[in-house]
């Protein structure tokens, strides 16, 4: 089981609708997200699918301490970890590369789950919205 509670409660599979917004890499528009976070060594791990009538977007991500790693179809491997924070009530991952810096809030809110994320181009600039979305929580059928 994952060691914090908090860590805990972010467990399961998620999907929903999100809002995109406009960047320097996407378009905005809308797009259908699923989140499966799973138990991972000192932390979790978690597996997300966007797809958009463009394409999608596959990437997994490693939450482990105070650290965080995230990699996704776009190809761009981590060189060092971003950071994994508790503000209150919500995980703060917060990375930063060549190409910027990017910060995942995840908060859950009974059988919700509120991701937003920003991106600030380059790294030192002020962050702007990227992606929006309150995701259900998904119960297996039976």
């Amino acid at each position: 089981m994952a060691p914090d509670q908090r860590l805990a409660n972010l467990l399961g599979d998620w999907s929903g609708s999100e809002e995109l917004f406009a960047t320097a890499w996407t378009d905005a528009g809308t797009a259908r997200g699923s989140l499966t976070v799973e138990p991972g060594p000192d932390g979790i791990v978690f597996d997300y699918v966007e797809l958009r009538d463009e394409g999608h977007l596959l990437a997994h991500a490693v939450v482990a301490g105070a650290g965080f790693w995230w990699f996704d179809s776009y190809g761009f491997t981590p060189h060092s970890p971003g950071s994994a924070e508790w503000e209150h009530d919500t995980l703060v991952l917060d990375r930063r590369s060549d190409r910027g810096r990017t910060v995942m809030r995840l908060r859950r809110d009974g059988e919700r789950l509120a991701v937003e994320l920003d991106t600030a181009v380059p790294a030192d600039a002020d962050l702007a919205p990227l992606m929006r979305a309150v995701y259900s929580a998904q119960h297996p059928a039976g």
